[in-house]
């Protein structure tokens, strides 16, 4: 590829690192070196399977931050921690000569204030021209969106969590 384009995969449905996991797999299937760095997941299966597919996986805290009753100071430094690991990560990116490099639940980091739109908007600027980015997550701010080549919206229509029924090993993680 000559010119690496951006995707969002963004929505409330349940998908998104789905999606995201079938892209770096077809790309690694394809040749292309893929960079697959994770947030805020815990035990997440797919993840044994892309390292055997020879992708390689950077994971950074197994707590969403949706979750977490922290003090301010203890957020404060979880998001300079967070925000640590998404320019490491874009770095190893750039540096690693990787064709496909993604970054999930990096919406939610956003949304959260765990990592700032304008540092992600930089370091996108940075990215190679070559490098293909996929960002995924829910409530991207527009400012990021704005510079996407492609955005996918993962729509719920129904969910078993609706009716009590939480995550399964395997299936939603």
């Amino acid at each position: 590829m000559k010119k690496g384009l951006i995707h969002v995969i963004t929505g409330d449905g349940k998908g998104k690192t789905t999606a995201s996991v079938g892209l770096a797999v077809r790309a690694a299937g394809f040749g292309t070196k893929v960079l697959y760095a994770q947030l805020f997941k815990e035990e997440a299966c797919e993840v044994e399977g892309m390292k055997k597919l020879g992708i390689t996986y950077l994971g950074f805290s197994s707590k969403h931050p949706y979750f977490v009753n922290e003090t301010e100071a203890k957020m404060k430094g979880k998001a300079a921690a967070c925000t640590a690991f998404v320019k490491d990560a874009f770095l190893e990116a750039k540096n690693g000569y990787h064709g496909l490099f993604i970054i999930d639940e990096l919406g939610p980091a956003l949304a959260a204030g765990m990592i700032e739109s304008n540092v992600v908007l930089a370091l996108v600027k940075d990215k190679p021209e070559s490098l293909e980015l996929v960002m995924t997550g829910r409530n991207f701010p527009e400012e990021v969106l704005a510079i996407a080549d492609y955005i996918s919206e993962v729509n719920k229509i129904r969910h078993p969590y609706d009716e009590g029924v939480l995550a399964r090993k395997g299936i939603e993680y």
